[in-house]
């Protein structure tokens, strides 16, 4: 009994010296205010992106895995792409119309956009995306929370099937935290970050 109530003493005691660092990392959480700095976003362990807010509606990111580089992006308010380097391959996107009026998304807000695309090796094409804003929730980053709101994303290439994807974007961030995939039996399962913190810390 001794021993379990030091055991008891012990634990708790740890867990009242977490509460302050728990308290600091939510009072350190990135901001659309410093976004300019840089702030790095994490993966279950497994790979870290780098992002800037370049200017009012250009954000950039570096995602690297074991030390190496993978994928470099330029986006458009960080939903929509504008270059993309994926593992040496270079894709650019060129808008054919202006892409600020889709900003700041609303709820229930339809849109489309129409790109030419270049790709390294393969005939110049057209993608069209289609923005469609289904619902607004909030997620959290660890002890961060932000508002996202939640998009179906549909990109067509050319004459090729549609492409949809589920994403999760926080306009404060500039940044998809999250994507919803559907499973076979029907349920959806929420991938999202687990880790973000200032670049410079």
């Amino acid at each position: 009994m001794r021993g379990f109530q030091s055991a008891s003493c012990r634990a708790i005691v740890a867990a009242i010296l977490i509460l302050p660092t728990v308290a600091f990392a939510a009072d350190d959480c990135p901001t659309g205010k410093n976004g300019k700095d840089g702030f790095v976003v994490e993966r279950s362990g497994s790979s870290t992106t780098d992002v800037f807010h370049v200017d009012a509606t250009t954000v950039r990111t570096v995602m690297r895995s074991g030390g190496r580089m993978l994928l470099e992006t330029t986006q458009f308010q960080g939903l929509l792409q504008l270059d993309r380097i994926d593992t040496g391959r270079r894709t650019t996107f060129r808008p054919k119309a202006a892409l600020a009026p889709i900003f700041p998304l609303k709820l229930n807000q339809q849109s489309t956009a129409v790109f030419d695309v270049e790709e390294a090796d393969k005939p110049a094409t057209s993608a069209t995306f289609t923005l469609s804003v289904k619902g607004k929730d909030a997620l959290f980053i660890g002890p961060c929370r932000y508002d996202v709101f939640k998009v179906e994303l549909t990109e067509t290439r050319g004459n090729g099937r549609p492409r949809l994807e589920i994403d999760y974007y926080s306009p404060e961030l500039k940044l998809i935290i999250g994507k919803e995939y559907k499973e076979r039996d029907g349920r959806s399962n929420l991938i999202k970050y687990d880790r973000v913190y200032p670049l410079k810390q």
